[in-house]
């Protein structure tokens, strides 16, 4: 789901911070003579790094379970119908190349091998049209899903003070406990963004009571 593009800006990501540290370390090196007092040393705040499989939280959540159950009623039936085809300009070649090697060639042969070769393109287009029909029609179940995801991503990252989150696929390594995957789609499944949970009432306090012998006593 994600392109080359993507891995290209991070590594490009990548290389800009190794530069700017690297800029940071060489201008922190005395050009002159060092003075006598000590200078305060720069207060500095990691980064904050988090990993998700987008693909893997489009795949396996509920949603997208269904997703793909309704691709699979769309793709059968024409999926069945290409095959179909297919099989039938196979079993006609056949035919074809045993007439010519019994018969030898004739007018009306070489007319019936251009009418099947029109038919072999035609099939070809078809099969073309429909992967690309597919490709559009799943983008279109699916790009609702990648908005709610990066919505959940955006308010996690807010939450936990995440400084950079990259999809798994665009990174060659990372620990164990920087992926977030299944955390999104939990959160994914509850139908939530991942935001706060609301702060919960101060309960209640109770009337205060009468100090002993204060009121008086109806008569």
């Amino acid at each position: 789901m994600f392109s080359r593009a993507l891995l290209s800006y991070t590594l490009a990501a990548a290389a800009g911070l190794s530069a700017s540290l690297f800029v940071s370390v060489a201008d922190a090196q005395p050009t002159t003579a060092p003075s006598t007092v000590p200078a305060p040393a720069a207060a500095t705040v990691p980064m904050r790094f988090a990993v998700l499989d987008t693909r893997h939280v489009i795949l396996n959540s509920e949603e997208g379970l269904r997703v793909q159950a309704n691709l699979r009623k769309l793709t059968e039936s024409k999926q069945a119908e290409l095959a179909q085809k297919d099989r039938e300009l196979t079993e006609e070649q056949e035919k074809l190349r045993q007439e010519e090697k019994t018969k030898g060639s004739s007018p009306g042969l070489d007319k019936r091998k251009g009418d099947w070769r029109q038919k072999v393109a035609a099939l070809q287009q078809a099969q073309l049209d429909f992967q690309r029909d597919m490709l559009q029609k799943e983008g279109e179940l699916t790009k609702p899903m990648v908005q709610k995801i990066g919505n959940i991503v955006k308010n996690i990252a807010q939450q936990e003070s995440y400084d950079l989150v990259v999809d798994k696929n665009a990174v060659v390594f990372f620990r164990n406990d920087l992926d977030i995957t299944e955390r999104v789609l939990t959160l994914y499944n509850q139908g939530t963004a991942g935001a706060a949970p609301a702060p919960k009432k101060a309960p209640a306090k109770a009337p205060a009571k009468s100090a002993p012998g204060g009121a008086k006593k109806p008569r």
